[in-house]
């Protein structure tokens, strides 16, 4: 006979998996906001029958004390959902480890999983300590504590230990009607409210399974309320929301246009820094003299040699391209490794009738991949991916002026870190970005998922500030994003090609999100969150403690 344990681990490791699809499509990119919620209600309904008694009266917790057995209940449940949901998130990284790093696959295997497990360790705590403040408190309370507990760990996630925040909860509400809370309090705040909503759905299937054991089916006005607010959050309602995002563009001040192309060179990363790889520099140097844009935009390190070793003739040529009459009103952004001395950056440099006239330099790192952590020595020397170590950028970088265009430009893992991308729109005397440039190459991670996962980390950050994407990568997802976070434009993945049209980038005032996040990075969201933990806890009678 199957336990009634393993019943409910097994469905921890489906519901975990299922928020990573729901988060993300492997196939289109698509998100499934109402799925997301759902797969987060059957933890938090987990949890919360640990120590479940008969309950009187309406929606509430049982008034006991958590003993040490039911938090290490609460603490297993909520690990095993977590290890299952982020493991699949970023199972991709093993691409990155033993394919082109070379590590031994079990070795890669270990690494992702004792990733995944670290991270798991905030959700575990956060819904323990849940557990125990859950008690003696109405429904409404114990689901904006959950909210805040899961968003703090979410926000750990994100910003501690250089942060690794992919396939944070808030991602799979890019299509759905939460999308449009993300201006103000950005991908976190919705997160926050998704969590709350899954913690609501959690307390109305208590709620009725009281009723039905007492076989009675009866909802307080609030129930009601919380069903209403439910089905008007996680139903997709593609045409509302549209129509609201129309007369929100209404008030938006668009330039006359850009036209672009976005290079898509598809080098395979096993070729890429061998003498075959180095051929592909001749396809890139002639997608760029062709160019009828006025702003050509190429991926990440699409150059992966210092400029001296560029063949001879290659970099000065491309300068006097630019200088040419006919060319004097189009720029260039190609990223490439750069160089000061023994320093080296992942940069992108743009190029104009100045010739080098601009250099970005990416200041968000990819542990192990772009900078290593001196007590991780020993891990990088299992590893054969070349240029390990780079110097940081500025944390907010001025943005680029082309043509009416004001561009803020990021590099390619940065796109997860909307905060740090705020500060470009915060900027003292200086007006804020119309467009925004990413460039990038996901080709160190293989052809699934990873793609996807990060196009929509910009649908994202183009929706949180109001401003269009432009997305130029090795091999996809070579793209162009509106304001609202709609593709406009799109290139197949894993093939040679260019991605060209027009853009209209967003004059005007930086988003209320933008605003608070760019002068007070996640501070804000942090002492909300803290605040109502403590209220919890304040609320807390002193006799219910973890005996």
């Amino acid at each position: 006979m199957i336990s009634r344990r393993l019943v409910e681990y097994t469905l921890m490791i489906l519901a975990g998996a299922l928020q990573t699809f729901a988060i993300c499509s492997p196939v289109d990119a698509l998100t499934r906001g109402w799925l997301q919620v759902m797969c987060l209600a059957v933890l938090i309904n987990t949890i919360n029958g640990i120590g479940r008694t008969k309950i009187q009266g309406n929606i509430s917790t049982c008034n006991k004390g958590l003993s040490k057995t039911e938090a290490r209940e609460a603490f297993n449940y909520s690990f095993t959902f977590s290890i299952s949901w982020l493991a699949s998130t970023f199972w991709w990284i093993y691409i990155s480890l033993h394919v082109y790093g070379g590590m031994p696959s079990t070795l890669a295997v270990v690494s992702v999983l004792f990733l995944a497990g670290g991270l798991s360790l905030y959700y575990a705590l956060a819904c323990t300590v849940y557990t125990w403040v859950n008690k003696g408190i109405n429904w409404i309370q114990s689901c904006i504590i959950f909210g805040a507990l899961w968003t703090l760990a979410e926000l750990a996630r994100a910003q501690w230990f250089t942060g690794f925040p992919w396939g944070a909860i808030g991602y799979a509400h890019i299509d759905s009607s939460l999308k449009l809370m993300a201006p103000y309090i950005g991908v976190y705040g919705v997160g926050f409210t998704a969590a709350t909503l899954a913690c609501a759905i959690s307390q109305l299937i208590k709620s009725a399974a009281i009723s039905i054991e007492r076989r009675k089916i009866k909802f307080g006005s609030g129930e009601i309320l919380a069903m209403l607010l439910l089905a008007a959050t996680l139903i997709p309602c593609p045409g509302v929301i549209s129509w609201i995002e129309q007369k929100k563009d209404e008030g938006l001040e668009l330039s006359a246009g850009l036209t672009y192309s976005l290079l898509q060179g598809n080098i395979s990363q096993e070729i890429k820094f061998e003498a075959e790889g180095l051929k592909a520099l001749n396809w890139y140097k002639s997608q760029i003299l062709s160019s009828k844009s006025q702003l050509t935009v190429t991926p990440e390190t699409a150059l992966p040699v210092l400029k001296r070793d560029l063949p001879s003739g290659y970099w000065q040529e491309i300068i006097e391209h630019f200088k040419l009459a006919q060319h004097k009103q189009d720029a260039l952004l190609i990223g490439m490794v750069g160089a000061e001395g023994a320093v080296y950056s992942n940069r992108v440099v743009g190029i104009n009738t100045r010739g080098e006239d601009y250099i970005y330099n990416k200041h968000h790192l990819v542990p192990f991949g772009e900078f290593i952590p001196s007590w991780f020595k020993w891990f990088t020397d299992l590893m054969r991916i070349p240029l390990g170590s780079f110097k940081r950028g500025d944390m907010s970088q001025v943005p680029w002026s082309v043509a009416d265009e004001r561009i803020a430009v990021n590099i390619c893992y940065e796109d997860v870190f909307g905060e740090e991308i705020a500060g470009s729109f915060t900027k003292e005397g200086i007006e804020p970005p119309t467009l925004m440039v990413n460039a990038s190459n996901i080709g160190w991670f293989g052809p699934l998922w990873a793609v996807e996962q990060h196009l929509n980390a910009s649908k994202m950050r183009a929706i949180e500030m109001r401003r269009p994407m432009l997305r130029a990568t090795n091999t996809g997802a070579t793209a162009a994003i509106d304001q609202n976070g709609y593709v406009i434009e799109i290139l197949p993945k894993g093939e040679v090609g260019v991605l060209s049209g027009v853009i209209k980038g967003v004059n005007g005032p930086a988003t209320p999100y933008a605003q608070w996040s760019g002068r007070y990075s996640l501070y804000p969201m942090w002492a909300i969150c803290l605040g109502i933990v403590l209220w919890a806890f304040s609320k807390r009678n002193s006799k219910y403690r973890i005996r």
